[in-house]
């Protein structure tokens, strides 16, 4: 019989799937190929760390547990659901091991408690150092020549990349009536973008300076734009704000920064250290806020919100367990977040895109406050509200294929094929705790 205490997982694609309990004096487990059972007085070594995958962004806990000559039981929250499909587990793990780690203690003083890093996580920092390095160095030449150095780099190295293949199956699958050729020539482009954003990391400060009453070289403002903009700018919040992966999109945290009042972003962290280090470094003169999507991420957007600020939040990446929505014709799931808070705090949704006009020229287009779909009670429907904002999401993409990340595997609903269906961030999990 399963009971709360217990903990179960399939440690990879090719192991049997296993369920641990934290037993008075031991850890007993079953599973396809029988029983078994760990004394905590032979425990030697509790080594606990966080494991990143080949491919994946997301890192989960590990705890290993090291007895006799070289013998170890390996507890994780990455739940190999399937082929290449990783399910976090990190609710019931989490509770689980911190059952087991005191129940350990109590009966082996002796037990040496470890924290560590995977090696993978090493690697990450060395090659996170050399892209920095890289950046740094393009500032000795200038933002355009380096620019132009890096896209080309990017355009015959970028097609050799693991990248390739799932950005041209997320081409073929958005645009089923273009030629090889067509799609071809958007991945060089895409490609071209992607050096091009590497470069202006560095230079965000300069190319984002932005005066309301006048257009910069660098950035330019349609009239509607700038008359939404200049009214935004003197609103009071609280207010949402939408944004995708398209051109630069780092610019728009600096959009949202130079209006007044407050503005926070949610963002995805870096594996590498010295990567997110660096961004936070470059991030810093934006005057935004940026909040890691974490388990306390959805506490900091409602703070925020509460303060009456414009909190960011990218809508284009794939949300395990969101709402699914149609983009391209095709199902994804997408997160609710937005349309959530908008829903709770009755509040209006604003939409922003950079689009790169030539070299590091670029156009800011900003949309809204949206019509949001109304259900019966007359609240935002969430679910209509979501798939309204994926539309517009879309004609921005069509617009500029070449300008929009499709390295990004967006559709994991009736096309496995594309990518693992990895759960999401800490923000999801606290949703579905109803915080």
């Amino acid at each position: 019989m399963v009971t709360d205490l217990d903990y179960t997982f399939r440690e990879s694609s090719w192991s049997s799937e296993i369920t641990y309990r934290p037993g008075l004096d031991a850890l007993l487990w079953q599973g396809a190929r029988g029983q078994g059972r760990l004394d905590y007085a032979s425990i030697r070594v509790v080594h606990v760390y966080k494991v990143r995958y080949l491919g994946s962004r997301k890192t989960y806990w590990r705890c290993v547990l090291r007895y006799g000559m070289g013998r170890e039981v390996c507890l994780q929250a990455a739940h190999f659901a399937g082929f290449r499909r990783i399910e976090d587990r990190t609710s019931t793990y989490i509770p689980f091991v911190k059952r087991l780690e005191a129940r350990i203690a109590a009966a082996n003083p002796d037990t040496i408690f470890r924290e560590g890093r995977q090696s993978l996580t090493f690697t990450d920092a060395a090659l996170g150092s050399a892209l920095i390095l890289i950046q740094k160095s393009t500032r000795v030449v200038g933002l355009n020549s380096a620019t132009r150095a890096i896209s080309w780099l990017m355009r015959k190295i970028g097609p050799r990349l693991k990248g390739q293949r799932i950005a041209r199956l997320n081409l073929v699958a958005a645009y089923p009536e273009k030629s090889a050729d067509e799609i071809e020539h958007i991945l060089l482009g895409m490609w071209d973008n992607i050096g091009r954003v590497f470069v202006e990391y560095s230079y965000l400060d300069q190319i984002w300076n932005h005066i309301p009453d006048r257009d910069l070289q660098s950035i330019v403002l349609d009239r509607n734009s700038r008359s939404l903009f200049l009214e935004t700018s003197q609103a009071q919040g609280p207010a949402l704000f939408f944004g995708a992966h398209l051109a630069n999109w780092e610019l728009l945290p600096w959009a949202l920064g130079s209006r007044k009042g407050e503005a926070a972003v949610v963002y995805r962290a870096q594996a590498a250290a010295p990567i997110e280090r660096e961004l936070a470094r470059q991030r810093a003169n934006s005057k935004v806020t940026y909040i890691p999507a974490n388990a306390e991420a959805i506490f900091r957007v409602k703070a925020a919100l509460r303060r009456g600020a414009f909190v960011g939040i990218m809508m284009d990446e794939h949300f395990a367990r969101g709402v699914t929505v149609n983009f391209f014709g095709r199902p994804c799931t997408a997160t609710p977040i937005l349309a959530r808070m908008a829903r709770q705090f009755d509040c209006p949704i604003y939409g922003g895109r950079i689009v790169r006009l030539s070299a590091s020229r670029f156009r800011f287009d900003m949309v809204g406050p949206i019509a949001t779909p109304r259900d019966a009670d007359g609240k935002i429907d969430v679910a209509a509200t979501t798939q309204l904002i994926t539309g517009v999401l879309e004609g921005w993409v069509r617009e500029n294929p070449e300008q929009w990340l499709w390295l990004q595997r967006r559709w994991r609903v009736k096309t496995p094929a594309l990518g693992s269906a990895e759960d999401d961030h800490g923000i999801e999990a606290a949703e579905r705790k109803g915080v």
